[in-house]
C-alpha cells in the first residue's frame, strides 16, 4: 500500500506502471533537447528520482537520492511551492555555487511542482541543461500538460488505495477484516522469514458476546468489539497486524523475542479493555479467551496455518470455560 510520507519506489505495489512516466520523461527530454528531464519525489529527508531519462549525461538515475540538506534546483521550487525557471544560472551571481551548477554543470532550469490530490506536494517534474535557454510560453503549457498526466496517476493511486482500504478493513472497528490480515501478514512474514525476525500470532475471542447482544442489545454488543480493537492498536507496535477475523474474534500477528512477550503483552491488553469498561458506565465486564503462539523465522507454516493452529488453543480454552459457566447475567449491568 501506499504510504504518502515514504518513497514511491519503495511501495510493495502500485496500481499504475512506473514505464509510462518512463516514457513521458524520455519523450520530453526529446522536444526540449535536454540531457536531464526527472521526476523527483521531496519530503522532509530529501528528493528521490522517481523517473529520469535514460543516458549517460544524465547524472539522475532512478533511485538516485539527494540529502535534503545538498543544493538542488528542485529544492527551492519545494520551498517556493510555485515553478521555476532559472534560464541561465551563470550570468546570475546566486547560482554561480549552487550544487548542481558548480559540480554538474547545469545551467538552466525549468520545473514545476506536483501535488498530491489533497494539494500536498509530492515532489516536481524538471528539465536541466547545460546552455542557457529561453523556452516560450507554449514550452511551460506542453510542460504542465505532463504535468496534468503525472498528477491523475497520483490521483490514481490514492483512490485505488481508498478502494483496497474498503476492501481489507472492517467497517465497524476500523482494523483490518480478515482478507486484509491475510494479504498484509503473508508479505510481512516473508520480510521476518527473510532477515530472521522471531513473530507470532495472537488471537483474541471476546467472551459471551452472544449474551451481551440479546441481554442488552447489539449496540452494546458492537461497543464492546470496538473496545477491544481500541485495546490492541493502543497496544501494538506500527509494526504489528491487528485485525478482527471473526464475529467475536481478532488476531494479531507480532514481531517479539519469546512466547513470554506474546503473554505479556495479552495481558497488557486486557488491561487496556479493562481500563476502557471503566471508562464506559453502561459496558458490561468485558473478558477474553486468548491463544498465542510464537514461531521462528525457520518455521515451516503461513497464516491459514498459524490461524487454525491458535484458534484451536482458544476453542479449548472456550471449552473449559463453558464447562465452568452455567450462565451469565448481564441485565444487571445496563
Amino acid at each position: 500500500m501506499i504510504d504518502r510520507n515514504s518513497w514511491l519506489l519503495d511501495a510493495d505495489e502500485l496500481p499504475i506502471s512506473l514505464d509510462k512516466w518512463q516514457q513521458n520523461v524520455g519523450l520530453i527530454a526529446n522536444l526540449f533537447h535536454a540531457p536531464s528531464v526527472c521526476i523527483f519525489q521531496t519530503n522532509a529527508q530529501g528528493s528521490l528520482v522517481i523517473e529520469s531519462n535514460r543516458n549517460e549525461s544524465n547524472p539522475y538515475q532512478p533511485g538516485c537520492f539527494v540529502p535534503r540538506d545538498a543544493e538542488l534546483f528542485s529544492h527551492v521550487l519545494a520551498e517556493l511551492k510555485r515553478e521555476l525557471y532559472v534560464p541561465d544560472a551563470s550570468a546570475d551571481l546566486r547560482w554561480l555555487t549552487h550544487q548542481e551548477v558548480a559540480e554538474s554543470g547545469f545551467v538552466s532550469y525549468l520545473g514545476v511542482p506536483l501535488r498530491w490530490p489533497s494539494g500536498q506536494l509530492f515532489g516536481s517534474l524538471c528539465i536541466l541543461d547545460r546552455v542557457p535557454t529561453d523556452y516560450r510560453p507554449q514550452y511551460f503549457e506542453l510542460l504542465k500538460t505532463f504535468r496534468a498526466l503525472i498528477e491523475s496517476d497520483l490521483s490514481l493511486m490514492v483512490q485505488s488505495q481508498m478502494l483496497n482500504q474498503m476492501t481489507l478493513t472492517d467497517e465497524l472497528t476500523g482494523i483490518y477484516n480478515r482478507q486484509g490480515f491475510r494479504t498484509l501478514a503473508e508479505h510481512k512474514l516473508s520480510v521476518a522469514k527473510r532477515y530472521g525476525h522471531t513473530y507470532g500470532l495472537i488471537y483474541f475471542d471476546l467472551d459471551n458476546l452472544h449474551s451481551i447482544n440479546e441481554q442488552l442489545g447489539p449496540d452494546t454488543g458492537d461497543n464492546a468489539l470496538q473496545a477491544l480493537a481500541q485495546a490492541m492498536s493502543s497496544e501494538l507496535r506500527d509494526s504489528d497486524i491487528a485485525a478482527r477475523i471473526g464475529s467475536d474474534e481478532f488476531a494479531a500477528l507480532v514481531f517479539v523475542r519469546q512466547q513470554e512477550d506474546m503473554e505479556n503483552l495479552a495481558i497488557r491488553i486486557q488491561r487496556k479493555l479493562n481500563l476502557i469498561k471503566q471508562q464506559r458506565d453502561s459496558m458490561p465486564p468485558l473478558t477474553t479467551s486468548v491463544g498465542a503462539k510464537c514461531y521462528q523465522a525457520n518455521s515451516d507454516t503461513n497464516v491459514d496455518k498459524m490461524l487454525e493452529e491458535v484458534d484451536r488453543m482458544v476453542y479449548n480454552l472456550k471449552q473449559k470455560k463453558r464447562l465452568a459457566t452455567v450462565g451469565v447475567d448481564y441485565s444487571s449491568h445496563h
